[in-house]
């Protein structure tokens, strides 16, 4: 649909697209210059808001890009929430294309008037800190490390008394591709495996009559972390020659070339392994400096791994590194919208005032509020609000025998997916409620739930088959399932409190 090979340096129209994006930027950024001088807060919380997308979607021709531009929403959103809970915009640092997306839409018309209505306040504050093609690896790289100059105005300060805890938050699109060249026919065969076995399920399916209920997805195979070189899309490229070569210097980018659309363009990816070396660098200058970051994006989970590594760990000194990492999905699997950007931004700034309420109940409630508890209450509202998820991986594993037996199919779907709902998340951390799970099969097969009728449960794909086990099949839902992770540097990073990382006193 779009044109992989859009962009800077794809002609005339986009050299001079370019270079408008390059005025924008300016003129953007300049606007934080007076409020980061006058800015006199010492050993204050900072936030750096990154939101991308892939090239190919957002980074070409206003005439080629796709209509909707979600990470702008979440970016937005967030930005309002903390400016509501008292963070000065002079500490949040936003880097998202918010004037380069909305100027390529007519005025008055959906989503134009959707999107300014949600960026209202970032409009009204001045806009995005980085916007155009300033939207980029190497943009974070400097904001993040703290590499000031006059294209780089707003950055999170480097004096050890300056900040008082460090939060990245990055929403985008996510991917992994080889460290090295993949052997194409090896790949035709694993395709050609793969669409056979695609249509005898069909095949079977329409044979016993369930060809209008879907089987279960693919179990995505684990990634080698040592093999896979994971990233995060932005819609622009490293502009400076000097820093791609520098940032990617360290990144096994050769498996990237024969990886495929959107995968085969380091320049425009911000990888984990350079996120590790951001993280590196920031301990080496402030080791007791605490970093929070969030990566939202499918497959974010691999920007996380290194820190599963003994090894690795060893190597780097991390474990004495104040550092917690979270992701919205693991490293092989696809993020849901929203994420866990959603429930944790909202946790967040609602935490916040109340670290500096006068009120008793307030101080009590909030003030002893670890990290590790933000994310438990963060995570567990991220499984109710997206309980939709894995409840539809339940049903391709598992559906009552009665819905082949009734000309009222749509109704038998309701009330399953009703039942479905009430155990899916009913455990304190909001996962599944096994003895709840277990007790809903047994009352199927004893009629005590349809009307006297005894319900087993089938395969869609083995329909009238062996009776499937409920709590198997949610086990095997939730290895499909998008699943937030955390971990952590120093195991003390569990137990900050927000009153040490977040308080505005």
């Amino acid at each position: 649909q779009n044109n992989p090979r859009g962009g800077a340096g794809g002609g005339e129209e986009e050299v001079q697209c370019t270079n408008k994006r390059r005025t924008m930027a300016t003129i953007d950024t300049s606007t934080e210059r007076e409020e980061v001088k006058e800015g006199k807060e010492e050993k204050a919380a900072y936030y750096v808001l990154v939101g991308g997308e892939a090239h190919e979607t957002q980074g070409v021709i206003p005439e080629k890009r796709e209509l909707m531009h979600t990470s702008l929403t979440y970016v937005a959103a967030a930005y309002a929430q903390l400016r509501g809970a008292g963070v000065p915009r002079s500490r949040i640092i936003t880097i998202v294309q918010v004037r380069d997306y909305l100027e390529g839409l007519k005025d008055g018309q959906y989503p134009k008037v959707m999107y300014e209505k949600e960026c209202a306040l970032l409009l009204k504050e001045g806009g995005s800190d980085y916007d155009f093609d300033a939207v980029c690896p190497s943009t974070v790289w400097r904001v993040v490390l703290g590499l000031k100059n006059e294209n780089y105005p707003k950055v999170v300060p480097k004096g050890k008394d300056k900040v008082k805890s460090l939060t990245l938050a990055i929403y985008s699109h996510g991917d992994s591709h080889p460290a090295v060249k993949i052997i194409k026919h090896q790949h035709q065969h694993q395709h050609q495996e793969k669409k056979e076995a695609d249509n005898a399920a069909a095949a079977a399916a329409t044979e016993n009559g369930s060809s209008n209920l879907m089987g279960p997805p693919d179990l995505k195979p684990h990634l080698d972390p040592l093999k896979h070189e994971w990233f995060v899309h932005m819609p622009y490229p490293n502009k400076d020659r000097r820093i791609n070569n520098e940032i990617l210097s360290f990144v096994a980018t050769e498996g990237s070339k024969d990886a495929g659309r959107c995968r085969n363009k380091p320049e425009y990816y911000l990888y984990a392994t350079q996120l590790r070396s951001i993280f590196c660098s920031l301990f080496q200058e402030n080791p007791k400096r605490p970093v929070i970051a969030l990566l939202n994006y499918c497959r974010s989970g691999g920007g996380i791994e290194f820190l599963r590594r003994s090894y690795t760990r060893k190597a780097l000194g991390a474990e004495k590194w104040p550092l917690y990492l979270m992701s919205s999905c693991q490293a092989s699997h696809d993020a849901l919208v929203g994420g866990l950007w959603e429930t944790w931004f909202q946790h967040l700034s609602k935490r916040i005032p109340k670290l500096m309420s006068s009120d008793a109940k307030d101080t009590v409630n909030n003030t002893n509020i670890t990290l590790g508890k933000l994310f438990f209450e963060s995570k567990k509202e991220y499984h109710i609000k997206n309980k939709y998820e894995l409840k539809d991986l339940v049903k391709t594993f598992a559906f009552p025998s009665i819905f082949g037996e009734t000309n009222n199919q749509n109704a038998v779907a309701v009330r399953y997916d009703a039942d479905l709902a009430k155990v899916i998340c009913s455990s304190s951390d909001g996962t599944p409620d096994f003895d709840l799970i277990k007790k809903m099969q047994q009352e199927y097969r004893e009629g005590k739930r349809w009307k006297g009728k005894k319900v087993k449960l089938w395969h869609p794909q083995d329909w009238r088959g062996k009776e499937v086990n409920l709590i198997e099949a949610v086990k095997n839902a939730q290895k499909r399932s998008a699943i937030p992770e955390s971990i952590m540097g120093s195991k003390d990073m569990e137990q900050a409190t927000l009153k040490d990382l977040y308080s505005e006193k």
